[in-house]
């Protein structure tokens, strides 16, 4: 029978090898990733708790009128609601963008210090998490900024 053998064995995706430079730029990359997992995190919290802070404010407040002239009918209670919506919505998001790049730092770390390629593959797929995540922000950004556009050029 005919063997299939590669000429070229090295750029066969399956006989990758991590020599020491590789391996030494996936644990600074790892420790990279641990450092914004946890300053993610840490953002989800400080978002949660000045939410509340801010929401407790606007509550107080008794007269919009200096600030919303012509919307007189705006109730401080449904701003401040609002506003604790918008600071949850962003404590979720870095939450879970902390979480992905935690996690895959976290085991690209230990698959690279046990030579375990089935934890360095779970390393590998939370960074995709991570960078899907912020892949579909972005993207969902970018829709919201052009058709804020649209919306200033029509009206002009």
């Amino acid at each position: 029978m005919e063997q299939n053998q590669n000429p070229n064995p090295g750029s066969s995706l399956f006989s990758l090898n991590l020599d020491a430079q590789n391996s030494y730029t996936l644990r600074n990359t790892a420790s990279w990733a641990k450092v914004l997992g946890v300053v993610s995190l840490i953002i989800a919290v400080l978002c949660i708790v000045y939410g509340v802070i801010a929401q407790q404010q606007i509550s107080r407040m008794r007269d919009l009128d200096g600030l919303y002239r012509y919307r007189r009918s705006i109730n401080t209670n449904t701003l401040a609601s609002i506003g604790l919506v918008v600071y949850i919505i962003m404590a979720i998001v870095y939450g879970l963008s902390g979480f992905f790049a935690l996690n895959a730092g976290n085991k690209i770390n230990t698959g690279l210090k046990t030579n375990d390629m089935q934890t360095l593959n779970a390393g590998f797929a939370g960074a995709r998490n991570f960078f899907a995540l912020w892949t579909i922000l972005m993207i969902l950004f970018l829709i919201l900024l052009l058709l804020g556009l649209a919306g200033n050029l029509s009206s002009m």
